[in-house]
């Protein structure tokens, strides 16, 4: 039988089609050559024991020694304001003037009556001393006596009501002045010039806040507690406070105050620091991030705070060992202070930590050491 032209190209075509068929099936029954496996690049800093301050850090809020609204003693108009919005003053400045002139008057009311009942005592003493002769003569009644004896007594007590009264006015003219009782600054002033002022006016007639010193409040947990006190014993605690939004402030001073509870809700301690404020950078109302040293570690053990991996085991670090491979190291990290973190438990001195690279690492992995910075 004689096959055609078209016949034979179709068969031809389908060898082909049928060798590269099973060359593809030889060649995915093969199994592919193993990767060569290579050492992970990474960047280690060895552990340091060295000195680290042992401090506490947190969110401080600024809060004045004292507030002060001021309120007058005594009702009168207001004739003079002697302070602007915004003033520091000093303690015994004046601040308003009171019209005294109802409480002169009535002084001198009550010392004309003063002299008044002096007068009448002495004619009163006068009669007394009369009647009594005459009674001894019997010239007189003892009724007589006795009613110039109750003369004498009751003009002795209008005679200290009389003195009350002056001693009253008086310090009503001394009210007059109104005066800070503490340094500070003045607020807004409500008092104005001309209007009554009264003892129960509801809003007071300006307050004084107090500036220097000046006190921080905020607040540690309440595991801190122990080393706080402990460290009290020691001698005075130094605070330092610094503001993301005033990055010129560096105030220093001293732990004045721990509160006589720890709040059982939040689990914290409060406490209180008192600085001098001179420069009055600190500012009532004002957040701050508090720092708070407790001492010194003489022998702390450091690495940088980015070698440090939090992981479904807690913290750990990867420790490269002298073999060169890799090994996760569980670490109980006590505190981080400018980028170095203090470790209380799992690396020794010397061991080398992994600072750069973490990321492809794995418990046993082998690497390689690099340069920081240096390309991989």
């Amino acid at each position: 039988m004689q096959i055609s032209r078209p016949a034979l190209i179709a068969l031809a075509l389908a060898a082909v089609a049928g060798g590269g068929w099973l060359l593809s099936s030889k060649s995915d029954q093969s199994t592919p050559p193993k990767a060569e496996s290579r050492p992970m690049p990474v960047v280690t800093r060895a552990v340091e024991a060295k000195p680290m301050p042992v401090r506490v850090s947190a969110v401080g809020n600024v809060q004045p020694l004292s507030v002060v609204p001021v309120r007058p003693r005594a009702e009168g108009e207001v004739i003079k304001v002697h302070i602007q919005e915004g003033q520091e003053v000093l303690a015994g400045d004046i601040l308003f003037t009171l019209d005294a002139r109802p409480a002169e008057a009535a002084r001198r009311q009550a010392e004309a009556n003063l002299a008044r009942d002096r007068a009448q005592l002495d004619r009163a003493k006068a009669d007394l001393a009369r009647y009594a002769k005459l009674l001894e003569t019997g010239s007189a009644t003892r009724q007589k006596v006795e009613q110039a004896t109750a003369d004498v007594a009751v003009l002795e007590a209008a005679i200290k009501s009389d003195q009350a009264a002056i001693d009253n006015a008086r310090l009503t003219i001394d009210y007059s002045a109104i005066k800070a009782l503490v340094p500070g600054r003045t607020g807004v002033v409500n008092a104005k010039l001309g209007s009554l002022a009264k003892p129960s006016d509801s809003q007071s007639m300006v307050t004084i806040t107090q500036l220097r010193p000046i006190r921080v409040s905020f607040a540690v947990a309440e595991s801190v507690l122990p080393r706080i006190r402990s460290a009290m014993a020691q001698g005075e605690l130094p605070v330092k406070v610094t503001s993301a939004a005033d990055p010129g402030l560096a105030a220093t001073g001293a732990l004045t105050f721990i509160d006589s509870a720890i709040d059982t809700q939040t689990g914290t301690i409060g406490l209180k620091a008192t600085f001098a404020n001179d420069d009055t950078r600190l500012w009532p109302g004002q957040f701050v991030n508090v720092s708070l040293t407790l001492g010194t570690e003489e022998a702390a053990l450091v690495v940088p705070a980015e070698s440090v991996q939090t992981g479904q085991i807690g913290t750990y670090v990867y420790v490269v060992t002298p073999e060169s491979i890799a090994e996760i190291r569980p670490v109980t990290v006590d505190r981080v202070l400018d980028g170095l973190a203090v470790i209380a438990k799992g690396v020794g001195a010397g061991d080398k930590v992994v600072i750069e690279g973490q990321m492809r690492l794995g418990n046993g992995v082998k690497v390689v050491e690099r340069t920081a910075g240096a390309p991989q």
